[in-house]
């Protein structure tokens, strides 16, 4: 049985935010139990009013550690932090808020990946999938808008936002019904939490994995599709994604060996994504390839890995959207041309 202590997260007086109007329990750790497990006392509770007054206490020179309990956490992030972004939509540039948007998913994915407490922290990601769909749509974002406000480095929990917004900008592209663009951007951001249970020296060692390594990494879809299926809330599809990943189209994949569309629509299109956000990003020995480099990389060096269909509609919607951008910017050039001749002869 865990223990409570796994459910509390170390905050700073950074976390602290004055227009926060819900208040929340800040503890501080007292002391270990005989069984080496911490102990946890309330500290304050924490209210706009007092803001200051903590913020000081906790950038005081005793070197206490805070916390918060999960459950304030959760609160906070679907209460007030998801309420900012939705507020910020009716005022702010739909790509601003995405921007912000990313990165508090991203924050719950991380905090999943590296504390210990329950995976209820997950449920949050719904609602915030709701809010980078309706910044796409608002602002008519193309795939390669997309791409630029995701961050690009080694993280599995920036990976896994990477691939969810990937994901949903391609179903968008792909005309898919409003509420399929939502289910498949969720589970793109859940695809890989399997690998929670893998070693991290394993995720993180460059080269060939040794059999037995490589072990761990064949388990990891199965572990995502059991820990989501256990919370008994998220859809058929959404579990085959986290499943099916990793399957190739030629049945050369795993865990299962599936082949063709006998593997998800919904997995197909994450391993597709997947391998792209991989590539873009950089690694200890190598740097992040462009787009279109990892495009082309996957069109002409995986024969056989994913349904060329979905790939070539990929491709296409990239290279549509960058003609777009080069026509347009003629158009201003043009444009700004004629005024300027137009002012000259005045």
């Amino acid at each position: 049985m865990e223990s409570i202590s796994h459910f509390y997260r170390q905050v700073n007086s950074g976390f602290l935010n004055k227009s926060c109007d819900q208040g929340f329990e800040i503890s501080y750790l007292a002391e270990y139990d005989e069984n080496d497990q911490p102990l946890f006392q309330k500290f304050v509770h924490y209210t706009p009013e007092n803001h200051e007054k903590i913020k000081k206490m906790m950038e005081g020179d005793d070197c206490m550690e805070f916390f918060i309990h999960e459950t304030d956490l959760i609160k906070y992030y679907k209460d007030f932090k998801m309420g900012q972004l939705q507020k910020a939509l009716e005022n702010e540039p739909p790509k601003k808020v995405l921007k912000d948007a990313y990165l508090l998913s991203e924050q719950v994915i991380k905090e999943y990946f590296e504390n210990i407490g329950s995976s209820r922290i997950l449920r949050t990601l719904e609602g915030l999938v709701k809010i980078i769909q309706e910044c796409m749509d608002r602002g008519d974002l193309e795939f390669i808008d997309i791409f630029q406000v995701t961050k690009k480095d080694y993280h599995s929990y920036t990976h896994c936002i990477n691939i969810g917004m990937y994901c949903m900008a391609l179903a968008n592209k792909l005309q898919m019904q409003p509420e399929a663009v939502r289910e498949i951007g969720l589970g793109g951001m859940l695809f890989d939490i399997g690998k929670k249970s893998v070693p991290y020296e394993i995720i993180m060692k460059e080269g060939k994995l040794e059999p037995e390594e490589f072990q761990f990494i064949r388990k990891h879809p199965s572990a995502g599709r059991k820990a989501l299926n256990d919370m008994k809330c998220y859809s058929e599809n959404i579990l085959r994604m986290v499943a099916e990943h990793h399957e190739k189209f030629d049945g050369t994949g795993y865990p299962f060996e599936l082949k063709g569309e006998k593997i998800s629509l919904y997995a197909r299109i994450c391993n597709i994504m997947d391998v792209f956000g991989a590539l873009t990003a950089p690694r200890k020995n190598r740097p992040g390839m462009t787009p279109f480099a990892a495009l082309t990389e996957m069109k002409n060096n995986m024969e056989g890995q994913f349904d060329m269909r979905i790939l070539v509609n990929f491709i296409k919607t990239l290279a549509d959207a960058a003609a777009a951008k080069v026509s347009a910017s003629k158009t201003a050039g043009t444009s700004r041309s004629s005024s300027n001749q137009v002012a000259a002869s005045a």
